[in-house]
């Protein structure tokens, strides 16, 4: 069984899909479409049945209603899914889970493997409620160990930041399908931290195909047929635009690399008349170009606060990376350019570069499920005959040289101990140990994977079976500690009886965090008295001066049944 995570998955919000790290290339598994991609979409249907991705999509013009869609936006939240055919409720982390089932079984048909740990990535701005949501789908879709790692890193290693690029800044524009994420990378110091970051859910490239809509495949649509009834209904209004969408979003997608296009509009049914719908409608590039202006705009005063966050200019930064598929478009590249005034980097393929530096991630990450957390003592099953071995190293390095230590059982204190390189010639050649001890400086491959095998002999120089065989280290940039999103509250009694939040950590800080704060209870709390206890909410968010309208994390009750003796107002 292997020791470390190796899969990453991109839960995106659109799409999702999942890669594996393997003889150093990440390997991203396609689907039964024979795309690298799966539609972030679930369809249920009467009978109970699920349905995922490209097929879930293409039931949206006929039985919108029962197609869920964007969920990502609503995780962590108490919303649910109705889906009226099968009378089912479902939360977001429900949905989700079904799309992670999907890319496990991906993996299961193409690997013959069961995917059951995997790094999945979630964007700078989750914050708690939203990280745990993203757990309990995992969960759900029977992942045993789901570490999750902030997108803008996942994407800054998929483009191959490493530590030649000393203190580099980094412009991450993450544009997907339905929502827009930007982040401020460092590489200063040999780790990769986020400095600052903007995100916008309710803003991505299906703007663009409702601007087509509008703008483009409407009008012409109503001058030639009556669709007065049609687009007064509904129902039958939202399945008819549901359609143009799909033709307005395969034209953007064409005009990628065409200059022109002609959308045919057909199978639309007819019109009040009877006549059918049938129209070709040509579109621009240079059209398709004006449209998107706006959007582009928008998105571009979001990095611009984004880089104001970080206290640098745009021409500060040394490269702009994209994700996500909206991204493809010259247009956008161009106007990021010149608008930011930064290089753009389009030189990973921006649907699955997070997936991607996923997989390089996990790479090195050991499971804990089946030994312990990666960089900590490592120790292998106590089978009769085993050497008793166990290690200790960091899993990702800026330095191409590094220490690795370890220590055997008493019983095996008279052997020697060497490491090999996997990738090329070095080799530690036989080491003594001291007193159970071993430290071995080894030798990495700039910008790679590093597997290492490890050996032992007694003195007679015979061979003997370790508890551990190999262990990798990746020569790369190191991810700082994640970075809190939003700020963390109390909430308390003002003098006036009103509630109002204390932040006790602010945005930004890095975490974990740790701080021990003083308060006094706001009224006694009696062991005869069940209704007397004690709750110290905690908040999410910026709206200090009413709790409510923040994003609520949990609460810790002190309990009159807990309580020996009263704890009197004001201790």
């Amino acid at each position: 069984m292997p020791q470390f995570v190796e899969f990453g998955i991109d839960l995106g919000t659109t799409n999702s899909c999942v890669s594996r790290y393997v003889d150093g290339v990440a390997r991203v598994f396609q689907n039964n479409d024979q795309m690298n991609v799966t539609p972030s979409a679930v369809h249920i249907l009467k009978s109970g049945r699920v349905i995922v991705g490209r097929r879930a999509t293409a039931a949206i013009p006929t039985d919108p209603d029962n197609v869920a869609i964007e969920f990502k936006r609503w995780m962590g939240q108490r919303d649910r899914k109705v889906f009226p055919a099968s009378q089912r409720e479902v939360s977001a982390e429900e949905l989700s889970a079904e799309i992670l089932k999907s890319l496990r079984e991906d993996v299961r048909r193409q690997a013959d493997v069961d995917m059951t740990t995997a790094v999945i990535t979630v964007p700078a701005a989750f914050g708690a409620l939203q990280c745990e949501a993203t757990a309990r789908a995992a969960e759900l879709a029977g992942f045993v160990e789901a570490p999750l790692l902030q997108e803008p890193i996942a994407a800054a290693v998929g483009y191959g930041a490493n530590p030649d690029d000393g203190g580099r800044r980094l412009l991450v524009f993450d544009l997907g399908g339905g929502t827009l994420d930007i982040a401020v990378i460092s590489t200063r110091d040999g780790r990769l931290n986020v400095l600052e970051h903007r995100g916008n859910n309710l803003l991505g490239g299906k703007d663009i195909d409702r601007a087509i809509v509008d703008g483009v495949l409407l009008p012409p649509l109503e001058a030639t047929f009556d669709l007065r009834k049609r687009m007064a209904s509904g129902l039958a209004r939202s399945a008819f635009l549901s359609r143009l969408r799909m033709k307005a979003e395969e034209a953007k997608i064409d005009l990628s690399r065409d200059t022109n296009v002609t959308i045919s509009l057909f199978d639309l049914g007819v019109d009040d008349a009877g006549v059918a719908i049938e129209l070709d409608v040509p579109l621009g590039r240079r059209q398709l170009e004006a449209l998107s202006e706006p959007l582009l705009g928008k998105c571009c005063d979001l990095a611009d606060e984004a880089l104001a966050g970080a206290r640098i200019k745009g021409s500060e930064i040394d490269r702009i990376v994209l994700v996500g598929g909206p991204t493809q478009s010259p247009f956008l590249r161009k106007f990021l350019g010149d608008r930011l005034g930064a290089p753009v980097d389009f030189s990973a393929d921006p649907m699955t570069v997070v997936c991607r530096g996923a997989a390089i991630y996990a790479s090195t990450l050991k499971k804990t499920s089946s030994s312990t957390i990666a960089g900590e003592a490592a120790t292998g099953p106590a089978k009769a005959g085993l050497i008793d071995l166990k290690l200790s190293y960091e899993p990702v390095s800026a330095e191409l040289i590094c220490p690795v230590a370890g220590r055997i059982s008493e019983d095996g204190r008279n052997v020697e101990i060497r490491i090999d390189s996997a990738l090329d010639a070095w080799t530690s050649g036989w080491q003594p140990l001291q007193k159970g001890f071993f430290e071995i400086l080894v030798s990495l491959t700039e910008g790679e994977v590093n597997t290492f095998w490890i050996y032992c002999r007694n003195p007679e120089g015979n061979l003997l079976d370790t508890a551990i065989s190999e262990f990798k280290i990746r020569h790369g940039l190191v991810p700082s500690a994640p970075p809190l999103p939003n700020p963390l509250s109390v909430e308390i009694l003002g003098a006036d009886g009103k509630p109002f939040l204390d932040p006790i950590f602010a945005k930004g800080s890095p975490l974990p965090a740790e701080q021990t704060i003083r308060y006094r209870a706001a009224h006694a709390v009696k062991p005869s008295d069940p209704a007397s206890g004690l709750a110290i909410k905690l908040w999410e968010g910026e709206y200090y001066d009413d709790p409510d309208a923040n994003d609520w994390v949990g609460h810790v009750l002190i309990d009159p049944a807990d309580v020996k003796q009263t704890i009197a107002q004001g201790s």
